[in-house]
């Protein structure tokens, strides 16, 4: 067993040769940011898209305060996007979306609440493999496909900024046109871009007097309006085109108070709107709000993929109509080896009752074999998740079901994957690996220390046990911004007893002090990993 010193190493640099752990298809990365797009509500929701449901909701606030706050947490996270993406310089290579805003939120261009609350929020959520950039670009496409937008294929993979941008770039509402245009351009967006950006930014939410009263008179203010919100549109919590059609047809709201504001200095809207001679509005007003929604989706997409030089994003992710939860080696009390979790299954809500609460899809078992040819009937949970995406052919939301999954190690020795085949959806096949993993029952946090214990095989002449390694990553508060730094840590390991024929034990701790979410253990052979854990997840697990 190898083993070394215990060092705390800050933003030291991903683990050489990451494969796809046995838990987490198709690794932790994609595996935890899908459960946040797709497990919204109902059984096993990911907690995210509570923030802005109703999509009327502010996350700091609840009840009769929230309503009479009118503030709109999908409104917010659009704007916290916009304002960390504006300090981008596409020909330097520098800003675009790094969570950079964090360390800004004292410039008076980052005026209001919305950005510590958005990243209050956010905090739990992010770990070794989910940066705070990731969840801030997450949250825009959320808020657009949840309040009646369409989904804006999201990619992932970005790195948080650790101090921050030298530049500023946000344009405020007395910022002149020519300035104005000149910080989109930096961005790489023209001046069609910019208008059509804004339009599609500011059809949710409102201004309130209560942080722009340069915008909005004090007057707003009332016991039934204590930030004294003015709406952009008379839909503030749906994305829609209606800011659009109500400045082109000088209805309802006209365009928002940064159209119509007392004060002119701080009208940019208008002056933004009007510096094509109002082409571009009248471009995307014909358009309608399929066509809208078009625009805003590319535009949305550009603005959240803008990173700098060096940072490369990876694939969208795509709903899993299959997906295996938590799939695990564990040790049980009375020291049998078990791989135990769920399998989701998504497919199309079938039917809806007179309550309009989700009926189960089916009631029919899943059969899941082995490559050893072992076979296990999986049994549906009763309850059901909802997720926001609709199926193709649906204009229903999709609904996942659970199937626990419990199966020793005897029955399926030997075996190197298991394919899940529920009727109606193509099987998907996962592997699985068996020469090492970490114990979960004998692995956790607890008065500053994590324990971990590790099963290595000392049966096999293609496994060496002595090259086993374990490598932690704890996410933890830091000055300045409430983005989490990683600190990574190695544990020093002492072989044990174990109770398992064939599998050696050895166990190790490390100092974890009071970290911000989900802490993840790291099992390597050599460089390679072979299985990863992720504790102590809180309100962003399962």
């Amino acid at each position: 067993m190898r083993s070394s010193s215990s060092t705390a190493v800050a933003l030291l640099g991903a683990v050489s040769k990451p494969v796809a752990a046995m838990f987490y298809y198709p690794n932790p990365a994609a595996s935890v940011l899908e459960h946040i797009l797709v497990d919204n509500w109902g059984a096993y929701a990911s907690n995210f898209t509570s923030a802005i449901t109703p999509c009327t909701n502010y996350v700091t606030e609840a009840g009769e305060p929230a309503i009479n706050s009118r503030r709109t947490t999908s409104a917010q996270w659009l704007r916290v996007a916009f304002h960390d993406f504006a300090t981008a310089d596409v020909a330097a290579g520098t800003g675009g979306v790094d969570a950079s805003i964090g360390f800004e939120t004292e410039r008076a261009e980052n005026s209001g609440t919305a950005f510590n609350d958005s990243f209050t929020f956010w905090q739990p959520f992010v770990n070794e493999f989910v940066p705070m950039a990731d969840l801030l670009a997450i949250g825009t496409v959320m808020s657009v496909n949840v309040c009646g937008g369409k989904y804006i294929p999201y990619k992932y993979g970005r790195v948080d900024a650790t101090e921050a941008d030298p530049k500023t770039g946000v344009p405020e509402p007395s910022t002149g046109i020519e300035e104005t245009l000149a910080q989109f351009a930096q961005t790489g967006f023209n001046q069609s871009d910019a208008i059509k950006l804004t339009a599609c930014g500011h059809t949710l939410g409102s201004v309130h007097a209560g942080g722009f009263p340069e915008v909005v008179e004090e007057s707003a203010i009332t016991p039934t309006n204590t930030n004294g919100a003015v709406d952009l549109d008379n839909s503030r919590a749906v994305f829609d085109s209606a800011v659009v059609h109500e400045y082109i047809d000088n209805t309802g709201a006209r365009g928002g108070p940064l159209v119509t504001s007392f004060n002119e200095t701080s009208r940019s809207d208008l002056r933004l709107y009007e510096s094509d001679g109002n082409k571009t509005m009248l471009e995307l007003y014909g358009q309608g709000d399929d066509g809208f929604q078009d625009t805003c989706v590319d535009l949305l997409s550009r603005m959240l993929n803008t990173v700098p030089t060096g940072v490369e994003l990876q694939p969208a992710i795509s709903p899993a109509l299959i997906k295996p939860i938590n799939v695990t080696w564990d040790v049980t009390s009375d020291n049998q080896l078990t791989l135990s979790g769920k399998i989701r299954v998504s497919d199309k809500a079938q039917r809806m009752n007179s309550m309009s609460t989700w009926l189960r899809m089916s009631s029919d078992p899943v059969p899941v074999t082995f490559s050893n040819n072992h076979t296990e009937t999986l049994a549906p949970e009763e309850n059901l998740g909802i997720s926001a995406f609709k199926l193709d052919g649906s204009e229903t939301n999709a609904t996942t079901q659970y199937l626990p999954l419990s199966v020793s190690s005897s029955d399926i020795s030997g075996a190197t994957s298991f394919t899940v085949a529920p009727a109606g959806l193509e099987a998907q096949t996962f592997e699985i690996q068996d020469n090492a993993f970490v114990v979960p029952s004998l692995t956790r946090i607890a008065d500053g220390t994590l324990s971990v214990t590790v099963a290595a095989r000392t049966n096999r002449a293609e496994f060496d046990p002595a090259k086993v390694s374990v490598k932690i990553a704890t996410p933890l508060a830091q000055p300045l911004t409430l983005t989490p730094t990683i600190v990574r840590t190695n544990v020093p390991l002492k072989e044990g007893e174990s109770p398992l024929a064939d599998f050696g034990y050895w166990s190790g701790s490390a100092a974890v002090e009071n970290p911000t979410g989900a802490v993840s253990v790291t099992l390597l052979s050599g460089e390679d990993v072979v299985d990863t854990l992720l504790l102590d997840a809180g309100v962003a697990g399962w």
